[in-house]
């Protein structure tokens, strides 16, 4: 006889799946209409100031605003200070290492670290730090852009939260 504690799987949701149940049409439009609106967003003030602001973890990020916006990455402390955090390790890293693959793997591992450290864990955080080894960018300009562009995400997603379009955001903000 053993004296382990046995243990039976859970049972699986109605419908098989341990999948999140669909939100619903509505949410589920609004919330992608107001991620296409938050990225035209950063394209137009990328255009009309001829700076990029529209880099692919950003993309990311308003997605996560918009349509889970109750999250914890969702929030502003995890999205600026992810975004941030992260960009700046990945500039340290090709500063000390250079550009490479294997730089850009370490990097992005460290910033998962730094991100809990911190306490604003932003999943696309972790590819801004890969951008940040593997595009060379100038590092000023780039944590300029970046911050601007996370804080116009967290922006846009207040106002679609204030005038009903997407759920409460933010639920804390730092």
């Amino acid at each position: 006889m053993s004296n382990q504690t046995q243990t039976t799987p859970a049972a699986a949701p109605k419908g098989g799946s341990g999948a999140p149940p669909f939100p619903g049409a509505k949410p589920a439009v609004l919330g992608t209409l107001v991620t296409v609106v938050s990225l035209v967003i950063l394209v137009a003030l990328g255009e009309a100031t001829g700076h990029l602001l529209m880099i692919a973890p950003l993309a990311a990020t308003a997605m996560i605003i918009c349509s889970t916006p109750a999250l914890p990455p969702a929030q502003p402390r995890g999205v600026i200070l992810g975004q941030v955090g992260s960009g700046v390790l990945g500039l340290v890293a090709v500063a000390l290492f250079g550009h490479s693959l294997w730089v850009a793997s370490i990097a992005a591992g460290l910033s998962v670290g730094l991100m809990l450290v911190l306490r604003a864990v932003h999943a696309p955080a972790a590819a801004t730090a890969v951008l940040a080894v593997l595009q060379d960018p100038q590092p000023l300009r780039f944590l300029i852009l970046l911050t601007i562009g996370s804080v116009l995400l967290v922006l846009v997603g207040l106002v679609a939260s204030k005038a009903g379009v997407i759920a409460k955001y933010p639920t804390y903000w730092w």
